[in-house]
Order: C-alpha cells, then structure tokens, then sequence
C-alpha cells in the first residue's frame, strides 16, 4: 500500500523538475569544465542549417528519452538526458566568451529546452506506468504531439531567425 502511494505522488510536474535539475546539473558540470576556444574565425566559415535535420535529430533525441525510460526503467532516459545537459554545457563553455555567440541559442533554446525535459518526464512517468501495470496511451499521445508541436516551432526558428542574427554575432 505504502508503495503505491509512494508511485502516485510523482505527477508529471515533479517528475519534470527533476528532469530539469538532472539536466542543470550535467550542463553546469560541463559548462564550468571546458576551456573557452577562439571564435574569430566563425564569422567565415559557411554554415548550413537545415530544418529537417535538426527537426529530426531533436525528434529522436526527444522519441529516445520518452521510449527508453519503460524500456530500461528509466536508465536509458537519465542517461541521454545527462548526455544532453553535457553537451549544452560543454557548447556553452566552449563559447562563454563570446556572449553574443550564447544569445544565439536562446531564440530557440527557449522553447526546445523545456520540450526535451518534458519527453524525458514523459520517459520517467512511463516507468511509473510500468510499475503501477497501467499505460495510458492517451496522455502519451497527447504529450507527444505537444512534443512534436514544441520541435517544430524551435527548428523553424532555429532555422529561419537565427541565421539572420549570425553575422551581427561575430
């Protein structure tokens, strides 16, 4: 009985603060540990941005951290999303001299950030499904259209406004 409760009282929003404290944890690790590298060069070199890449690649990463947390009760999940936080960290630290190169991830970092912390709340309530033996494909499904909906948004601008901000970044 205990249990159970102890199961039922993780909501999809506590669920998602942890997410997002596992995720800040990683990307401040990472941030504070890699060395900034020179930008000047940046400004000539050519730099395609393709929306349906970077659609795609979030998408898997987002399909990756909803499906591997029943499949691997939640490992699978806590590892891509530190994998993630790692990578941001390390984007950022890599740049954190050049600031006006970090305002150019925020545009769409705003929106695809919390839509990849919401996937991997979405992995660790289904390993509470799994726990409880009830899957509810319809939150699924809902929240993953919500998912899909968020990337969409964050590749458009990702791809569209951000070129135009570049140059003047350099």
């Amino acid at each position: 009985m205990g249990g159970s409760f102890m199961i039922k009282t993780f909501s999809l929003k506590r669920l998602y603060i942890i997410s997002l404290l596992i995720f800040l944890l990683a990307l401040l690790f990472a941030f504070f540990y890699t060395k900034p590298v020179p930008t000047k060069g940046i400004a000539h070199q050519k730099v395609i941005i393709d929306f349906s890449f970077i659609f795609l690649n979030n998408l898997k990463v987002s399909l990756l951290l909803i499906l591997l947390g029943p499949l691997t009760l939640g490992l699978g999940t806590l590892i891509v999303l530190v994998i993630n936080g790692l990578i941001l960290g390390s984007a950022l630290g890599s740049i954190k001299d050049n600031l006006s190169l970090v305002s150019l991830l925020a545009p769409h970092g705003i929106i695809e950030i919390p839509i990849l912390l919401l996937a991997a709340s979405i992995g660790f309530k289904m390993v509470i499904n799994v726990f409880s033996m009830k899957i509810d494909f319809k939150f699924v499904f809902k929240y993953l259209l919500i998912v899909i909906g968020g990337l969409l948004i964050a590749a458009s601008i990702e791809t569209f406004v951000t070129p135009m901000f570049l140059k003047g970044a350099l």
